[in-house]
């Protein structure tokens, strides 16, 4: 007889998103997964900026840039200490968002969410956070760097970081939308 081995299922926790779930989950769990280790990224980053920037705290001058323009040209000076300000925005919104991400039930879905999508909708949603997550603590620690270094925005890079939210967000609507018509 050629029977197929029972497969043993374990549970897996994900403590940080506050969900147990049974090995091999499907399309959820590797979402989570994915989750973690764009938050893992984030915390990294975060770590890492704050890491330059205590190492290259005693050869900072005392005003550095603090607002570019979109041209990329420093438009306003500011104390050296204002540094800590996109560090401490990276940490508000690298919690916040992981507490959204355990609170699926408060996404606003573009999309009717029903028994049949529900799962496939809340995968999508969350890697969708986690995307726009990590890039918007690139974009923070970018710009950290360039005040760091005192280097002025590289031409362009403002309209590139709009362009690129200009085109992430409609991608990921579609992206919603077409789930949850292929999952009606």
């Amino acid at each position: 007889m050629n029977k197929e081995p029972e497969r043993m299922e374990k549970e897996i926790e994900f403590p940080a998103a506050g969900i147990k779930e049974k090995e091999g989950a499907g399309r959820t769990g590797k979402a989570k997964r994915f989750h973690q280790k764009c938050r893992a990224a984030c915390w990294l980053i975060v770590i890492t900026q704050l890491m330059v920037l205590f190492l290259r705290w005693p050869s900072l001058p005392d005003l550095i840039p603090a607002h570019y323009d979109a041209a990329g040209a420093v438009h306003r000076w500011g104390s050296k200490a204002e540094l800590f300000l996109l560090p401490c925005f990276s940490v508000l919104m690298t919690t916040a968002l992981e507490w959204v991400a355990r609170h699926p039930k408060w996404w606003n879905i573009p999309a009717g969410v029903t028994e049949n999508n529900r799962e496939a909708l809340q995968s999508v949603t969350l890697k969708i956070l986690s995307i726009m997550e990590l890039l918007t603590i690139l974009g923070f620690a970018l710009l950290e760097f360039l005040s760091v270094t005192g280097r002025p925005l590289p031409a362009g890079l403002t309209v590139g970081f709009v362009l690129i939210w200009m085109v992430l967000i409609p991608i990921a609507i579609l992206w919603l939308l077409r789930t949850a018509e292929r999952y009606r």
